[in-house]
């Protein structure tokens, strides 16, 4: 067995051991207290969705927006997207409990505008997930445009008519610039379903 890590990492406000799936889970409500309101906002945000609906959790991580979302439609077919294959083994094993109609993809989530892989489909997903994939050592003009490719690459697999819905929290963008670049991306109806503090629930729809 390899040196364990230190505990004292576990101390400091921003510390931990965040790159480890488990402990990132069991630590999440104590680091995080808006993220588990935020994941059930986030299922309420979506619109009713039908049995065989299928929904991609993008960068899904552990699985919790996933797993939230199946506890509101139990009979939804998920794609749970990330290139970390420990965090999609935990993410799969979690949703894996309630359903089959999982399809874990371990793929690398396109920042050039490509099509999220996995679709059509009919809702995405994205909790905790776009702040870090757009980075935060970035200036403002370079977040807003790949906050726009990253919408350009949801809104391609989306069915027409279907949704996007992110769960995050502010992090190099405000919240009205990445509403913003979610609409220049092409998402219609954009809009903010619930914020308290610096997290946020808001979402869009692909034209019909």
């Amino acid at each position: 067995m390899s040196e364990l890590p230190n505990w004292r990492d576990n101390l400091g406000r921003d510390g931990g051991h965040w790159d480890d799936g488990r402990w990132y889970d069991i630590h999440l409500e104590r680091k995080m207290p808006q993220a588990i309101p935020m994941f059930e906002e986030l299922a309420m945000a979506l619109p009713p969705l039908p049995p065989g609906a299928r929904v991609g959790d993008l960068a899904c991580g552990t699985g919790n927006a996933a797993a939230t979302v199946l506890d509101a439609y139990p009979q939804v077919e998920l794609v749970l997207i990330d290139e970390d294959p420990d965090l999609l083994s935990i993410a799969q094993e979690k949703v894996g409990q309630f359903t089959r109609s999982v399809e874990p993809l371990r793929v690398s989530v396109p920042t050039d505008g490509a099509p999220l892989p996995g679709g059509p489909y009919d809702a995405v997903v994205a909790s905790l997930a776009l702040h870090a994939i757009v980075g935060h050592e970035v200036d403002r003009a370079e977040a807003e445009s790949r906050y726009e490719l990253l919408f350009q690459s949801i809104l391609e697999p989306l069915r027409p008519g279907a949704h996007c819905l992110v769960g995050d929290h502010v992090g190099t963008l405000d919240l009205y610039a990445q509403l913003k670049a979610m609409e220049r991306a092409g998402f219609a109806e954009v809009d903010c379903a619930w914020r308290q503090d610096d997290f946020f629930v808001a979402g869009g729809r692909k034209r019909p």
